[in-house]
């Protein structure tokens, strides 16, 4: 197996896209995923000067890497929202990640990005009764509350939206679809340039101090002053520049495993129509057919972010063979992994630390709540917009989390073992 994405080796980062560090600008985006180059996008459209840095390469983290599933909703549940926050804000939410989708496909579409869009809804699979309920008590809500057009589909339709013996329940959401996750951001990053923005590589900034004239953001490039400083991290957020915002994120990995193309018949059986897929668990699996025919399948065994590749590997195989015994003689090309950023209340966030801007927490969600959540926040301080609701709810750490050492995942990652394996 090689350790390496699929996606990017598939479509490498363009070259020439990095400039160096300005001196000054008017909004500086630390960041340069998704959510960053969704903000800088908007801002350098709307005629700011913009500069996007980042710790590592552009796009180098989750967003160029990541499965490439967009869908309504957010981790913990639109409805979990209406019961903390009330109907208002939860509808209101509701909203935002509909809109998502809408943006994900207009960018994903826009002549030079070309994000190969497979347009074939989102499932939800599970076995047994128990989860046929539970899916009935969501479906059900979504559409009394929403009005959204999901559907249960009937045991001997569950063949529809994937083969094989394994899965005999499955949640369907028509406005879901896939992308190519590199094409994607990498054709984002070339607009963000051609927008005038500035994009910075291998640039980490370590300290944002603020004064009566704006910002003066130090780098490992050296200073820069701005009048805005937009944090989008999400994942990769560290105790630098912001140990306060680092108190309220936690990064999370995932891994992902392809296999070699199977052929566009056999990949039929498996994904019939190509719809993407997920298993309703704690520890859940993600699954897709890829636009060369292959059988993508991610996930995790831990929550830990440093996990050795090739056990993960193996153990997505695994995974892989008991939904479909009748993989065993493919073989498997690539794995990798990236990280997640999760609030711990599994809702995304719009806020301000030390007066810096954030936007983050989308908790696997990414591919639409990034881009809707940095276009958002791109309209907030454009004064387009009024507040986003993501900026309306607070965003709480926990006292046992420093933003360093995150202990709590092992044991929670075992809880989530057995409650998994128990069914509740």
């Amino acid at each position: 197996m090689k350790q390496t994405p699929l996606w990017v080796e598939d479509h490498p980062r363009p070259e020439g896209l990095t400039t160096d560090l300005p001196t000054e600008t008017d909004y500086l985006i630390v960041g340069s995923g998704l959510t960053g180059l969704s903000a800088a996008m908007r801002l350098a459209q709307s005629g700011k000067n913009v500069s996007v840095i980042d710790a590592g390469e552009i796009a180098g983290g989750a967003s160029a890497i990541n499965a490439g599933m967009v869908s309504p909703d957010v981790k913990a549940g639109v409805k979990s929202v209406f019961e903390r926050y009330g109907p208002e804000i939860g509808r209101a939410m509701w909203v935002s990640t509909v809109r998502s989708v809408e943006l994900v496909r207009d960018l994903a579409t826009r002549p030079g990005i070309n994000a190969l869009v497979h347009d074939n809804g989102v499932a939800a699979l599970g076995r047994g009764p128990k989860q046929r309920a539970n899916l009935e008590t969501d479906a059900e809500w979504y559409r009394e509350k929403l009005g959204v057009d999901w559907e249960i589909l009937a045991q001997q339709d569950v063949g529809k939206v994937v083969g094989g013996e394994y899965f005999d329940v499955a949640l369907y959401e028509p406005e879901g679809f896939g992308v190519h996750p590199a094409r994607l951001v990498f054709g984002m990053a070339r607009a963000v340039r051609d927008a005038g923005a500035l994009l910075v590589d291998n640039c980490e900034a370590f300290a944002i101090e603020i004064g009566p004239a704006g910002f003066r953001v130090k780098t490992t490039k050296g200073a820069i002053a701005t009048g805005h400083v937009i944090i989008a991290t999400n994942g990769y957020t560290t105790p630098r520049p912001s140990k306060e915002l680092s108190r309220l994120i936690v990064p999370i990995g995932s891994y992902i495993i392809a296999t070699e193309p199977i052929g566009p018949a056999r990949a039929e059986q498996i994904f019939p129509g190509g719809t993407m897929t997920y298993t309703r668990r704690r520890l859940l699996n993600y699954m897709r057919r890829t636009h060369d025919d292959r059988i993508l399948l991610g996930g995790r065994r831990s929550l830990h972010t440093d996990l050795d590749l090739q056990e993960s590997g193996d153990d997505l195989r695994r995974a892989l063979i008991k939904y479909w015994p009748e993989l065993s003689d493919v073989a498997i090309t690539h794995v990798w992994g990236g990280k997640l950023g999760i609030p711990f209340d599994l809702t995304p966030h719009i806020g301000r630390v030390d007066g810096a801007w954030y936007a983050m927490g989308y908790a696997g969600h990414g591919v639409g709540l990034s881009c809707q959540l940095g276009y958002e926040l791109a309209g907030m301080l454009l004064r387009e917009d009024p507040p986003s609701v993501y900026s309306r709810i607070r965003h709480e750490g926990r006292f046992y989390y420093s933003g360093k050492n995150a202990w709590f995942l092992t044991p929670a990652s075992y809880l989530y073992r057995v409650l998994d394996k128990i069914g509740i």
